[in-house]
């Protein structure tokens, strides 16, 4: 008989009530609505000095407009900084405290973006200086035009004013992000180009150098964003923001290709056992990021358990180029895939089977592997013995997504109905894992069946009932002495008498009922 497999549900959102974490992959992000919600995270970052650096991931709104962040508001003055996108540009400025409402107050810079409403782009500004600031659009510097005509430092010393994630105010109007945020990170150093491309698509620890502020957005309910960063600045959230999944490319670990030429080039993951290749790139992605996660999916419908393994990986085209492509190849311990599932972010709950090779792919996927012969069993059951039979349903898998059936009769349902004895089987495969299983189950022969003729109800706890054999428990049982006497009787009688109040000697008993109506007598002896 083979062991029956138990098979782990992967009860995540019931995980995630209990934590108010989802730390897998991209996890969670926060969705702002552009009338009334952000975070204030009070007063904070009075003490700001240049260099520093600020990155989020960002899903615009089509058409709307997205303060990312804002240190010091509610001032009638400009100062520290502030970092936001407006329809064709994103912009960095800082303040120098003197006064407001001219551009002589202020210092910034603006880089040219297009196309980048509707989906997942990294930002990062830097700045260094009054004219020695960059500004990064996923991983590649964009130039820019320098704004504004202080040339004074920024000041941040403001007490009375708050540092807020998704609003700002200025000269009597406020503006607020519409669209999704995530991975909000800020440091009090000038990062390099390598390091920015380096980290925008993997988890940080909370602990890199130089980093004053990071909110990852994975909570999964409550009014706090939690800063993971040593300064732990936690937010409140104002308004009625959404906690929803997160469609970032991130990762817990993650490699990285820039290029201006594609020809022959590829992207390779290997490890002890995962081997991933991106190729045949069509196009200019401008760059390619493979990520892993090592946990399953958060999400994981059209996915069976029991056969797909962590990690599973992802694969980001950093580019705004709609006619960019490539191809994924995996291998798993030098041995072809059996069938990878893919999806394209993590926003999806569905995953598709698809084959271990992917073709063309647009700009982004993520997949997890399904194995060759990944250890399913199946148990129908051990066999039985039966004196009558009672129809039942048989169903040996508890997740059947993907597997075919196959049962003695030919029939390929997922469950079979057994209506009378005889002897039963199925297989289950699903092109990558098969596992089978028999049932034979037999009408018992009443001769068969035991009944005992001595027992030992000495207080030794050992033969100290009378037990009769399990098939005809639940039988009506008549015990009497040597004269006709009836001694003991019991109308469902359970193996719970040890002969309570009767000497030692012969005495004889009736048995009928349970599941084998025969009639059964007896003699038995009871030793002390």
């Amino acid at each position: 008989m083979i062991v029956r497999f138990l098979v782990v549900l992967f009860l995540l959102s019931f995980s995630l009530e209990l934590s108010g974490q989802d730390n897998i992959g991209a996890g969670h992000a926060i969705s702002f609505d552009g009338i009334d919600d952000y975070i204030d995270l009070g007063n904070i970052y009075d003490d700001l000095e240049l260099p520093l650096t600020i990155s989020a991931w960002i899903f615009l709104d089509p058409g709307g407009l997205g303060t990312i962040f804002s240190s010091q508001d509610n001032t009638h003055l400009y100062n520290g900084f502030h970092f936001f996108v407006v329809h064709t540009a994103v912009i960095i400025e800082y303040g120098d405290g003197m006064g407001t409402f001219t551009p002589d107050f202020r210092r910034g810079k603006a880089g040219p973006v297009d196309n980048i409403f509707g989906k997942w782009v990294h930002l990062t500004a830097i700045m260094r200086g009054a004219t020695d600031m960059d500004l990064f659009l996923n991983g590649v510097n964009i130039g820019g035009t320098y704004i504004g005509n202080s040339q004074l430092p920024m000041n941040s010393a403001f007490p009375e004013d708050a540092a807020k994630i998704g609003y700002r105010s200025g000269v009597g109007v406020t503006y607020h992000f519409q669209g999704i945020m995530d991975e909000l990170r800020i440091w009090n150093r000038s990062l390099s180009e390598s390091e920015i491309r380096e980290q925008m698509c993997k988890k940080l620890t909370g602990k890199e150098p130089g980093l004053i502020g990071y909110w990852d957005f994975d909570n999964t309910a409550g009014n706090t964003l939690i800063d993971k960063s040593p300064n732990h600045f936690d937010g409140q959230v104002m308004g009625s923001p959404k906690r929803v999944f997160s469609g970032a490319p991130i990762g817990d670990e993650s490699i990285v290709l820039y290029t201006n030429d594609w020809q022959d080039k590829e992207l390779v993951w290997k490890d002890s056992l995962d081997y991933v290749r991106v190729g045949n790139v069509k196009g200019d992605p401008n760059s390619l990021h493979i990520y892993k996660i090592n946990s399953l999916p958060s999400q994981g419908t059209g996915l069976n358990l029991s056969t797909v393994a962590a990690p599973y990986f992802g694969v980001f085209a950093a580019s705004v180029d709609a006619n960019s492509s490539f191809d994924v190849d995996y291998t798993y311990n030098d041995s072809a895939i059996c069938r990878l599932f893919t999806r394209s972010d993590n926003t999806v709950s569905a995953w598709t089977a698809s084959p271990s090779a992917l073709v063309e792919v647009d700009e982004r996927v993520e997949l997890i592997k399904e194995k060759w012969g990944s250890g399913l069993h199946v148990d129908l059951g051990p066999d039985e013995e039966l004196c009558v039979f009672r129809p039942r349903s048989l169903d040996p898998l508890s997740d059947t997504t993907n597997f075919d059936f196959l049962w003695q009769d030919g029939s390929t349902r997922s469950s079979f109905q057994v209506t009378g004895f005889g002897t039963y089987w199925f297989t289950a495969d699903n092109g990558c894992t098969q596992a089978t299983d028999t049932l034979i189950i037999s009408n018992a022969a009443v001769e068969n069946l035991i009944v005992p003729n001595v027992f030992t109800p000495n207080g030794d706890l050992l033969n100290q009932f009378f037990e009769i054999d399990p098939r005809i428990l639940g039988s009506r049982l008549i015990v009497y002495d040597r004269w006709g006497k009836e001694v003991y009787q019991s109308p469902n009688y359970q193996n719970d008498w040890d002969g309570a109040g009767l000497t030692a000697g012969v005495y004889f008993y009736t048995v009928k009922g349970g599941d084998c109506p025969e009639e059964r007598k007896g003699s038995l002896s009871i030793l002390r």
